[in-house]
């Protein structure tokens, strides 16, 4: 019975030690990802992709993505997060999709974002279009962003939200990644999601 009971033990010990599990609600606060039970459905969109091909919802489904707002044009936010993303893209077990939609449609066309987006992983994707795509987008991701004036004449900076949308295979918001963002963190909380 104690040969039983200890041969128990073991295994579960060994069970614990071996299968993969994915991290408490607590666990997942502390490395910045909220997120949202039951997920949120997110409505077709029509934007552009780098390479000038039509996007919408169906290009999220089937994999996990994550969506950043930023610009080609951003001084420092936008190229850190990009290259914390790809630090923590050469970490992961699976990867996820990664797209960073532009908050600067007049100035981000697809052939700038197939320029700048690619420099930091050659499968991150850029997307941008319409200005009313974009905030139907980002107003369903919580991601708000306004255009700046700058100190010349004509010339101006976009404030944006730093935080990266989490999407499910299904194509939908699962929650998101705070900033400031740590390619550590950010290879634990996806290699979570994605058990």
């Amino acid at each position: 019975m104690i040969v039983g009971f200890m041969s128990l033990m073991l295994g579960l010990l060994l069970y614990t030690a071996l299968v993969p599990r994915g991290l408490s609600k607590s666990e997942y606060y502390q490395l910045g990802y909220f997120g949202y039970e039951p997920a949120r459905s997110i409505s077709e969109f029509k934007l552009l992709n780098h390479d000038g091909k039509q996007v919408g919802l169906e290009e999220l489904k089937g994999k996990w993505s994550l969506i950043f707002f930023g610009f080609t044009y951003c001084p420092d936010i936008c190229p850190t997060t990009l290259g914390v993303l790809n630090r923590a893209l050469n970490k992961m077990k699976k990867k996820p999709q990664v797209i960073m939609v532009s908050v600067d449609p007049d100035r981000d066309t697809p052939e700038l974002l197939a320029q700048y987006v690619p420099n930091f992983n050659s499968d991150f994707v850029g997307y941008s279009g319409e200005f009313d795509e974009l905030v139907r987008l980002s107003t369903q991701l919580n991601a708000a962003f306004a255009k700046v004036p700058g100190k010349e004449p004509g010339s101006y900076t976009v404030d944006h939200t730093a935080s990266i949308a989490v999407i499910n295979p299904k194509g939908q918001y699962q929650g998101f990644i705070k900033s400031p963002h740590q390619a550590n963190n950010i290879t634990q909380i996806l290699d979570s999601l994605m058990l």
